[in-house]
């Protein structure tokens, strides 16, 4: 087998190996988007285009050499002359040929199969863990904003409450104001009373005073009219 058949069958097998891979089924999606995103996958996964289109050309140049050496040795060894000494040396080493072409057909065929198949996994696998991730985030976001309503129901809750005090104690507010009112009107009123005591006091004192001065004056007069009194006795 040359050396470009063996790196075909190589290539096989780690595609046989991968698929089995994908295929186990407590290897998640996730996990393997994880893989994906590592740093040295990260690298490759960069020029993963160009890879894929590198191993297709060449699956692609080698199965096409490989019908045709199938083509060109299938029924030669009816062809060879069966008279001819050589004949059985000749025909086995055709069989030859073409067995190795066919088997070179199919194990490039099958490479080519599962190098579209892998492919097509790797991008499905990758999609199915960004919407998985996507949707992770979704729940996370719907958890967070019902939280989030939630708390802001409760803060409205209590803000109602608060406002619904703060409208009982704006009320208490009114009337200790017009309590205050109503005690700066009888303080008002109660200084005027006073002011009209003082005045009525200050009044009576003023009438005492002048009544005492007219006693004093009318006892006056009593004393200078009594001796006179005497006199014409």
């Amino acid at each position: 087998m040359s050396i470009q058949w063996v790196l075909v069958s190589g290539f096989l097998y780690s595609e046989i190996a991968l698929a089995l891979l994908l295929s186990i089924p407590w290897i998640s999606c996730k996990r393997w988007h994880r893989i994906f995103n590592s740093t040295i996958i990260g690298l490759i996964a960069s020029y993963v285009n160009w890879i894929f289109v590198c191993f297709l050309s060449g699956l692609v140049v080698l199965f096409a050499d490989s019908l045709r050496e199938m083509y060109v040795y299938a029924g030669q060894d009816k062809k060879v002359d069966l008279t001819s000494s050589a004949s059985p040396s000749a025909q086995e080493h055709i069989l030859m040929k073409l067995f190795r072409a066919q088997r070179n057909f199919y194990i490039t065929g099958i490479s080519l199969f599962l190098l579209i198949v892998l492919r097509t996994m790797l991008i499905r696998v990758s999609r199915i863990a960004r919407l998985e991730a996507n949707y992770e985030a979704m729940q996370k976001q719907a958890v967070s904003a019902g939280t989030m309503n939630k708390t802001l129901l409760d803060e409205n809750s209590a803000l109602k409450k608060i406002t619904e005090g703060k409208e009982d104690l704006v009320e208490e507010v009114k009337k200790i104001e017009e309590l205050k009112d109503q005690v700066k009107a009888a303080e008002k009123k109660a200084t005027q009373s006073k002011a009209d005591a003082e005045a009525m006091k200050k009044q009576s004192e003023n009438l005492t005073m002048e009544y005492d001065r007219l006693l004093v004056e009318h006892q006056k007069l009593q004393d200078l009219i009594t001796p006179t009194d005497k006199k014409d006795d």
